[in-house]
């Protein structure tokens, strides 16, 4: 099939690069985006493309990008008359999800998400998260590469509930781990936190510079938790603690 990837960041270059492998035409919209990007797009095959024909003749449109530029991208590629395969890879809350799939009245949609590092054929599988009427068709793109996907719901919202799930669980234990590390700095009793690493629920407190090391991260995991407090409101969950943890990765961004 012939794919436009909409942005190529660290994950999506990679969930890019094999659907190359899988014997996709996978392009992308160099215009505005930086060297970095231009690197990842050509270190994965990916075909530059403006925007028009990038869109105009795809079957299908993968966005992988950081959460908060969704929505403006399906805009955009609604707004373009786009009418083929829709995967929206990112962990969306159900409004946000909404608002993406009402700018698409003309493609068929697929909530997706992304569990586990980039997929570069590692121990750790890339497990990805898809639901909605067409998620098998989806699947399929990335038949025989080392993305593993995963369909978890008939429903729009599935896929984006199980990568949540996970990433509010994964992502808030580093997010405490942060807030130790620095509560522990405040009153230089650093090393006996490091020491209690050989409990066997204390994994994330091996390496002291976790809070510098997060700070890359740190712009696009506030807005990934913006959404996941939304998503825990929607459920009758405690949306505020999500809420509270993303604190951590404002203060880290700045």
């Amino acid at each position: 099939m012939r794919i436009a990837v909409f942005h190529p960041g660290a994950m999506g270059s990679q969930l890019a690069a094999q659907l190359v492998v899988a014997g996709h035409e996978v392009h992308w919209v160099p215009q505005g985006r930086s060297d970095a990007s231009v690197a990842r797009a050509e270190a994965a095959g990916l075909i530059g493309t403006p925007f028009a024909e990038a869109v105009g003749s795809a079957e299908a449109v993968l966005c992988s990008c950081a959460p908060q530029g969704a929505v403006d991208i399906a805009r955009q590629v609604g707004a373009a008359g786009f009418a083929g395969l829709y995967v929206e890879a990112n962990p969306l809350s159900p409004k946000s999800l909404e608002d993406a799939q009402a700018a698409l009245p003309e493609a068929t949609f697929t909530d997706a998400g992304v569990i586990g590092p980039p997929p570069t054929g590692g121990a750790t599988p890339t497990h990805l998260m898809l639901s909605g009427a067409a998620a098998q068709q989806a699947a399929d793109l990335w038949a025989g590469t080392a993305v593993t996907p995963m369909v978890v719901g008939e429903e729009v919202g599935a896929a984006s509930a199980a990568k949540s799930a996970y990433a509010l669980y994964n992502k808030g234990k580093s997010a405490l781990a942060v807030l130790a590390f620095q509560l522990a700095d405040k009153h230089g009793v650093t090393d006996a936190l490091i020491a209690q690493q050989v409990r066997a629920d204390a994994g994330s407190l091996r390496d002291p510079g976790l809070p510098d090391q997060l700070t890359a991260v740190a712009w696009r995991w506030g807005p990934e938790f913006d959404e996941l407090a939304e998503t825990l409101d929607a459920a009758g969950l405690e949306g505020d603690a999500a809420r509270a943890l993303r604190e951590v990765w404002t203060k880290l961004s700045r």
